[in-house]
């Protein structure tokens, strides 16, 4: 037999991890005739792509081409993922550039976190990329944005993906 304990959320895709028990608990299972014990934790993760050059300045920008959201917790139409599971995250973006120099940053919660930048070269398809690990709380935001004018060389097309990519490390 197996014993299941679920973590309360309702909805969450859930994946399953084995827990060490103290001896006492695995004694009380072993005499159910119960030999582990699965507890299901959450998951939250998504990548999606962008195909369209030269994205909108001072929104997020639309990745709208799904990869993985099987949670829902990305929104493709407005560019933005909304936190579900409160924990620590780490997100990564790629953006190939062309034609203008490029800057682009990851907002949480409306703030710049951290900004991305690069010159570019005439005649040359550049690529730039960040990530970083935040500590998110239910309901906060994190998408990527084109904070300037003067710099958006940021560049797609159909076989030339820039990509936006986030996933749960812990939950709290």
């Amino acid at each position: 037999g197996q014993l299941v304990l679920l973590v309360p959320g309702g909805a969450l895709d859930l994946q399953v991890t084995k827990v060490k028990l103290v001896p006492q608990v695995s004694q009380v299972l072993q005499g159910m005739g119960l030999s582990e014990v699965m507890v299901k934790s959450p998951m939250s993760a998504f990548t999606a792509v962008l195909a369209t050059p030269y994205p909108a300045v001072g929104t997020p920008i639309k990745f709208d081409q799904i990869v993985y959201n099987a949670e829902n917790h990305y929104d493709a139409e407005s560019g933005i993922f909304t936190c579900q599971v409160p924990g620590v995250y780490y997100f990564s973006y790629s953006i190939h550039v062309n034609g203008a120099h490029a800057l682009v940053a990851l907002y949480k919660n409306g703030q710049p976190i951290m900004f991305t930048y690069d010159e570019y070269n005439k005649g040359f398809l550049d690529q730039m990329s960040g990530s970083a690990v935040l500590l998110l709380d239910e309901q906060d935001t994190v998408y990527v944005q084109i904070p300037d004018e003067e710099a958006n060389g940021v560049f797609a097309a159909e076989n030339v993906h820039c990509s936006f990519s986030g996933f749960l490390i812990a939950s709290t």
